[in-house]
This record gives C-alpha cells, sequence and structure tokens, in this order.
C-alpha cells in the first residue's frame, strides 16, 4: 500500500516568506492612483480602468500642449442601433447584406446574410461615407472609415456610429487608431466574458486638436490610403470579370448544382409553417474516394469542376502548373518588440484590411527561422481554422515570416502566373474545391497533396497575365495603404508624445 505524505502546515509568514522567495510577485503588474479618481465617472473598481498604460495615455494627452476637447464636443450624437429582429431574405435580390463587426473591418468585405429590404433592420443599419465605425462588443475600439464599398451593406448594431462634425474624420480616425486613443477606448469596456462598450464611453475620450494644417495633412494620408484600398479593390473585381470572360466561364451560382429533386410534399396543415426541402444528392460508390465524410462529396465542387472542362481551356491540377505547395512545420514562438523583430503574419491577418495585432519574432533566437519566411509573389491559403482565405505576398511582406497555418504555393513562372493563381482560387470555382476538401472535426484542416489536386484552367500566359497582373497590382495597393496609414498613426503618436519633452 503506498504511503501517504502529508504536506506540511506552514504558519501565515512561513508561507508568505515562501511566495516573496518564488518572486512571482514580481510579474504581476501594479500601479498607484488617488483615491479620489475612484469616484469619478462610473465609480469603477475593476483594475483594468486604472492600469499603468491607460495613466500614460491621459499624461500624453494632457500634456501635449495642444487644445482638448472631449470626443462627443467633435462629432455628431455617438449611436447604435438597438437590438433588433433580424428577418432575413430567401433570396438575395430581396434584401441588403450584412456585415459582422469583424467582417466590417476585412479588406474585401461578402456577406451571405441579407436583411430583408422591407423591414426597418436596413434602415436603422445603413451607414453613409465618411462615418468611423468603432467596435464596441468583443474586440472593442477598432476603428474603419465607411467607404464606397462599405456603404453598400448594412452594418451590425455591435458597431458605434461616429459622424466627425468640427474635426477631419482622417485625423480623428488616425487619433483613434493610436494607441493612446486605441487604450482610452478601451479602458471604459466593461464585462466578463465578453467585453462591452456604450456611445457614452466613447463620448468622453479627450481629443488633442493640433493645428488645422496638422489635421488635414493627417487627414489627406489617412483618405489617401482608403482611396488606394478602393482602387485595390476595383482592380481585383476586373481581374474576376476577366477570368470569367477570358476562360469562358459562367458566373458560378449554387442553382446550377443538380441536387435530386424534391418529393411531392404532404399535405400540411394550415397552421403549420411550410419545411424547406433539404438539398439532397446521390454519389456512386466507385467515387467514394475512401472518404466518407458527407461534405467532401457534396456535388457543388463537382459541378464547379464539370463547368470548368466546359469552359474555353481545358483545366490541369494546380501542382502541374506550380513549383511547389508547402506547409510549414509547428514551431515554439520567441516573440521580441517591433525592432528587434521579423513581422509574424497568421491566418487571421489575410483578410483584414491591414494587419491588426501584428506580432515579431525573434531574428536571432528564433531556430530556423528561413522554414517560415515568404517571399514575393508566393500565393497564401489558410489551411487551419478558417479553410481558403487567400493572399499574395507583395512587396512590403516579402520576407516576413508565416504561420504554418498559412500554406504556401510557390508559382513556377513559366507555367503560372501567381496572380492568375490568386484570381482562380479566390473565384467560387476555386473556392469549392478548397473547401470541398477540408477534413478535421474540432479545427479544419486542408493538407498539401489537397490542395495539389486542385483543377485550374491552364490559358496561354498572356492571358494569365492579363488576368494575373491587375491582381498583383491590388495586392501592392493594399499594403501599400496599410504602410501609408501605419505611418500616419505613428505621427499622431509622435505628434502627441514629444510634445510632453
Amino acid at each position: 500500500m503506498a504511503e501517504t505524505i502529508t504536506p506540511p502546515v506552514l504558519t501565515r509568514e512561513e508561507r508568505r516568506q515562501r511566495f516573496i522567495e518564488s518572486g512571482w510577485w514580481v510579474s504581476i503588474p501594479c500601479t498607484t492612483i488617488p483615491a479620489h479618481w475612484l469616484y469619478q465617472g462610473e465609480n469603477r473598481l475593476d483594475g483594468g480602468y486604472y492600469t499603468a498604460e491607460a495613466n500614460a495615455a491621459f499624461r500624453a494627452v494632457n500634456d501635449c500642449g495642444f487644445a482638448i476637447r472631449e470626443l462627443e464636443k467633435l462629432t455628431e450624437p455617438l449611436w447604435y442601433p438597438g437590438r433588433f429582429k433580424r428577418i432575413y431574405a430567401k433570396n438575395p435580390a430581396d434584401g441588403t447584406p450584412f456585415l459582422t463587426a469583424s467582417e466590417m473591418l476585412q479588406f474585401r468585405p461578402t456577406s451571405t446574410d441579407f436583411l430583408a429590404n422591407n423591414t426597418s433592420a436596413v434602415d436603422i443599419c445603413s451607414v453613409k461615407n465618411g462615418w468611423i465605425l468603432v467596435t464596441r462588443s468583443g474586440t472593442v475600439g477598432r476603428c474603419v472609415i465607411v467607404g464606397k464599398r462599405l456603404a453598400r451593406f448594412a452594418i451590425t448594431d455591435d458597431a458605434i456610429r461616429v459622424q466627425a462634425k468640427d474635426v477631419p474624420v482622417g485625423y480623428l480616425y488616425a487619433y483613434l487608431s493610436s494607441w493612446m486613443g486605441q487604450v482610452l477606448i478601451s479602458k471604459d469596456q466593461y464585462g466578463s466574458a465578453i467585453k462591452h462598450l456604450e456611445p457614452h464611453h466613447l463620448a468622453s475620450v479627450p481629443v488633442p486638436l493640433p493645428p488645422a494644417d496638422i489635421q488635414a495633412e493627417i487627414h489627406a494620408e489617412i483618405m489617401r490610403a482608403y482611396a488606394l484600398r478602393d482602387e485595390a479593390n476595383d482592380l481585383l473585381d476586373e481581374a474576376d470579370r476577366l477570368l470569367h470572360e477570358k476562360l469562358g466561364l459562367l458566373v458560378f451560382d449554387e442553382s446550377l448544382v443538380p441536387y435530386l429533386p424534391a418529393p411531392a410534399a404532404p399535405r400540411q396543415p394550415a397552421n403549420r409553417p411550410e419545411m424547406p426541402h433539404p438539398k439532397a444528392f446521390s454519389v456512386m460508390a466507385s467515387e467514394l474516394a475512401e472518404r466518407f465524410d458527407a461534405s467532401f462529396h457534396v456535388p457543388i465542387a463537382r459541378t464547379a469542376v464539370k463547368l470548368l472542362y466546359k469552359g474555353n481551356y481545358a483545366p490541369v491540377r494546380l501542382g502541374d502548373i506550380t513549383a511547389d505547395i508547402i506547409v510549414a512545420p509547428r514551431f515554439k514562438r520567441i516573440y521580441v518588440p517591433k525592432e528587434y523583430g521579423v513581422p509574424f503574419l497568421q491566418g487571421s491577418h489575410l483578410p483584414q484590411m491591414r494587419p491588426y495585432d501584428l506580432k515579431y519574432l525573434s531574428r536571432t533566437q528564433q531556430k530556423n527561422l528561413e522554414q517560415w519566411i515568404i517571399r514575393k509573389g508566393w500565393v497564401l491559403i489558410t489551411c487551419s481554422g478558417t479553410i481558403g482565405r487567400i493572399g499574395l505576398v507583395s512587396s512590403y511582406m516579402d520576407k516576413w515570416a508565416a504561420s504554418q497555418h498559412l500554406l504556401r504555393i510557390v508559382p513556377d513562372l513559366s507555367k503560372g502566373h501567381p496572380g492568375y493563381l490568386a484570381a482562380f482560387l479566390m473565384s467560387p470555382y476555386g473556392q469549392h474545391q478548397l473547401t470541398a476538401k477540408i477534413y478535421g472535426g474540432v479545427v479544419d484542416e486542408l493538407t498539401e497533396d489537397d490542395t495539389r489536386a486542385v483543377w485550374i484552367p491552364n490559358p496561354p500566359m498572356e492571358i494569365q497575365q492579363e488576368i494575373g497582373e491587375r491582381v498583383i497590382q491590388a495586392f501592392e495597393k493594399k499594403d501599400e495603404a496599410s504602410a501609408i496609414e501605419e505611418a500616419t498613426i505613428r505621427k499622431v503618436e509622435r505628434l502627441l508624445t514629444n510634445r510632453q519633452d
């Protein structure tokens, strides 16, 4: 019989001494505040409201030397739609596309949900050019300016609407996106599992006002970045149009998929709503390919491939016109400050307007760093979690590091233009093939071999270049916009902190 070991009983002083000797207390962030702060505003008792970072942001703003006004004094009343019943249209033609908070921050926002046009929800969720939207649930404080593309959508109630009145919208956006603005916004968040923010929290954020010419200069740079993003999206739209036109492909729609016809519906009682018929299909035993998951055999991908064969150019396997398709190995990440590291791209960054919360890997301590370095012209595909998001490595991202969750397609420039490969994989013909090959239980995955097996038309190189060059220009403009915006936000930060000296 095993001997039971009873731990020694320690006195309070002995426990205190062991805690001090352990050194754990050194890593606990501490700050001190005046007692009267507790009685200001909402009488907050949560520590996050009084962090040293929040104090530093207050000091930077208060000591910058510029006039300061509360945000609500510089804008129309801040608001967001209240909770409402969402009634979605069955036919997209009868609805307005609806975006969530994370979707509105994407470079190329798309939606599969459409609010019914005959409901009041469309009006209360509509937004206008020049508004700033601020996320208020989950990750709070992220900002986006409504442009011509975003104005087409209905936007979730999880975004606070900010209409600048007495300040250029570009300057206000740059300040709210700076580290000071982000800290001063997020310090007021409340909630345990999911954080929230209300308009009155945002209303009290102090906004420094440098001279009008400086505000105008910052505004112009921010708007230039947004104009570049619009140009990039227009180029991708043009590339997609050319892809279908030059390759002789139909605009793919699920109505083209040959699901089994619905059986005659039994007579339903008058007070019972009609149940929609589930989409059903059959598959031959010889086509199982050792896959027994139904999603692999949904005929939407097979229909896409059949339509490719009806196009102007015969399809080939993706692996036949690329130099290599790689998934990098897993690794322990050693993060360092920006000045000591290599930017680290993750799967969540691909669809974003600009990479949020970018981290940096150590140049000196990260072993075999070259295994995760990406090169200009490579095509990236998310291969874990959300499958099939596409990116193209621009000159801006050349020699960045990338997560193992981003599959790399190394193009063979004599056979496949990288921009053309990206354009096809972004189209429904590529997307349906990629998502059909997903495997995994809790987390979806995609392999190199399954990616190599994707069918892609093989037109002459001049057609590939005509399509692909537009895609390359689009991603260059997208990343140029990110660089301009990042530099402008840093300029605002320097402007405010340097005036302290």
